[in-house]
């Protein structure tokens, strides 16, 4: 076999494989799970809009505590994109240290959110009380779901990539796959989407409570 048909059947391969990957079922998956939560939390806002549009029900202020998770949601996402980045330099530990610092973002963000329900109890907004209170209940803990099943898949990746890092086969291994690529790839974009999510929705309620109203 010639160079250039060696070059080309490499070539070849190679595109095929990026082909597989484009069309591969988790990434179709993925997409279509963002597809159904974005038409969910559309409905939401809709039915939000449409029900304390012109009432005395945003007459409340949003806990400050909000305003601080939108930046610790963005610190978030520059750190699984440094993640996603390290990844794909094989620098291992890099990667390892992205995963691990967005799940402690992530916590901090779990623990604020938490603190920030009890701050708006406090002050009177309830669920059976404002409707307004009660869909942001709703909404921001649904949100929250989504944070925390990305959690559990950062910490899982976390696991494995410190397994992977004392043992340098399983190591070789994972650098060289591109699936694993992928799937890192995959974890980067559900992150962004959910950080997005959650800006759209901290928009939104300022929008509606301090402009709207």
């Amino acid at each position: 076999m010639s160079k250039a048909t060696e070059t080309y059947d490499k070539g070849e391969i190679r595109s095929r494989l990026e082909m597989r990957l484009k069309y591969h079922p988790l990434r179709i998956f993925t997409y279509m799970v963002l597809v159904g939560i974005c038409s969910a939390f559309l409905f939401i806002s809709i039915s939000y809009f449409a029900t304390t549009f012109h009432t005395n029900f945003n007459n409340f202020k949003l806990p400050l505590l909000f305003h601080a998770n939108t930046i610790i949601i963005l610190v978030s996402s520059y750190s699984m994109s440094q993640a996603r980045k390290a990844m794909n330099e094989d620098d291992m530990k890099g990667y390892l240290t992205g995963l691990l610092v967005t799940t402690g973002l992530s916590v901090a963000f779990t623990f604020f959110q938490v603190t920030a329900w009890m701050e708006l109890h406090a002050s009177g907004i309830a669920l059976k009380n404002n409707v307004a209170g009660a869909y942001l209940y709703v909404i921001s803990g649904l949100h929250l779901l989504h944070l925390l099943a990305g959690v559990v898949v950062l910490l899982w990746f976390a696991i494995k990539a410190l397994d992977k890092t004392n043992d340098p086969v399983k190591l070789l291994l994972f650098e060289a796959d591109p699936f694993s690529k992928m799937k890192v790839g995959l974890l980067t974009t559900y992150w962004h989407f959910v950080d997005g999510l959650w800006i759209y929705i901290y928009l939104f309620f300022v929008l509606n409570i301090y402009v709207l109203k």
